[in-house]
């Protein structure tokens, strides 16, 4: 009943915004992200984590209304974690690497509304769903060593907030866009990973094309 329920009440609102909105514009985007865990509570069990370079890409649709633009996104992106850690006396670099699918809801704002440039701000909601987590092993030269599934130490899905900014790059037939955005973890994402919470975090930076 309740996955029925939101599929009735996502269906409504992209029919009203469709039957409302001035131009609708569909399009494809992809970047890289330096993702990252806030863990806690601190403590020397807990290693120092680092960014870890992932990429992100996948499908959106506009509807503007104006100066305001709903944007909802279908996105993959990998997030997650690394840092080092001595092992039998030998340095390594271990890697959490968790891959999502993920929902986004943007509500943008174009501060200039003309012209071939225009600047835009922007904040929203991600629902990502947990689709494959790995723990993977590198030794001090960087070559990879061995890898184990921990998609159990993980909960399945994950909410977040996003705010970012950039710029519009407009044509007659189609518009690119640069911008770069914060992904805020608001839930606990850890289930078994021996701390009371992780969540994932870190800059985005993505480019786009809307048709």
């Amino acid at each position: 009943m309740t996955k029925r329920f939101w599929l009735i009440f996502v269906s409504l609102l992209l029919f009203s915004l469709a039957s409302e909105a001035q131009i609708i514009s569909f399009g494809l985007k992809g970047g890289i992200n330096l993702a990252s865990f806030k863990a806690g509570p601190i403590s020397p069990e807990i290693p120092q984590f680092k960014n870890l370079l992932g990429l992100s890409g996948g499908a959106f649709v506009s509807f503007s209304l104006g100066s305001f633009i709903i944007q909802p996104e279908f996105l993959y992106t990998r997030w997650g974690s690394k840092f080092d850690q001595i092992i039998d006396g030998y340095p390594y670099t271990l890697q959490y690497r968790l891959n999502y699918l993920e929902g986004v809801l943007l509500l943008k704002w174009r501060i200039i509304n003309q012209g071939r440039f225009r600047p835009i701000v922007f904040a929203g909601l991600s629902y990502g769903l947990l689709t494959k987590a790995k723990l993977v092993l590198f030794d001090n030269s960087g070559s990879y060593v061995d890898s184990i599934e921990v998609k159990d130490m993980f909960k399945k899905s994950e909410l977040a907030a996003i705010f970012g900014g950039g710029v519009e790059w407009k044509w007659p037939s189609w518009t690119i866009s640069l911008e770069g955005r914060y992904h805020l973890g608001l839930s606990n994402i850890a289930s078994s990973a021996g701390t009371e919470f992780i969540k994932n975090k870190g800059p985005m930076f993505m480019l786009a094309m809307a048709f």
